[in-house]
């Protein structure tokens, strides 16, 4: 049977799911205190991520010169949806007028606009040192890690375009 993207993405999406489903049920046994559902949001949002990357790294099947360029790529995906679900938490506050919370939307989609020129940045290194079907694969499993899939695609297709110029 072949592996496609798309059914390594599903095993991916499934095995972050019960990864996460087990570590809130994990953590909450061993405290006396229940998280809080932020906290559980956040818990479930790394691993997702966390999966998610996995995937994408097992799918590409890095050599030893690429794994060098990962790290850079995977902190900064990482980081990003860090930032994001801080955001939409904060967007989504009881205590937020209308207003703060349309000013609160518009800080997200700046930031995550500012995200995913670093996700960018950082994948341009890793992006060059891969072969044809790599970057297609990238591309195709790279743009679920990100909110902004189309954008994501995009800068990625732009440059494979400038490498085939070059």
């Amino acid at each position: 049977m072949e592996r496609t993207p798309l059914r390594m993405l599903a095993a991916a999406t499934a095995a972050a799911a019960l990864s996460a489903s087990g570590f809130t049920l994990t953590a909450a046994a061993q405290s006396d205190e229940q998280p809080t559902h932020a906290e559980l949001v956040q818990r479930w949002a790394e691993a997702g991520i966390d999966a998610q990357l996995k995937g994408l790294k097992t799918g590409l099947r890095l050599t030893a010169d690429q794994e060098k360029d990962w790290g850079a790529f995977e902190s900064a995906v990482k980081d990003a949806e860090k930032a994001r679900v801080l955001a939409l938490q904060k967007e989504q506050s009881s205590s937020l007028s209308p207003m703060d919370r349309n000013s609160a939307k518009a800080e997200r989609i700046e930031q995550g606009q500012a995200d995913l020129g670093k996700i960018v940045e950082a994948a341009k290194p890793l992006f060059a040192s891969l072969d044809g079907a790599q970057k297609h694969k990238f591309i195709a499993l790279g743009r679920m890690l990100v909110p902004e899939r189309g954008q994501f695609a995009k800068a990625m297709r732009r440059l494979s375009v400038r490498e085939g110029e070059q």
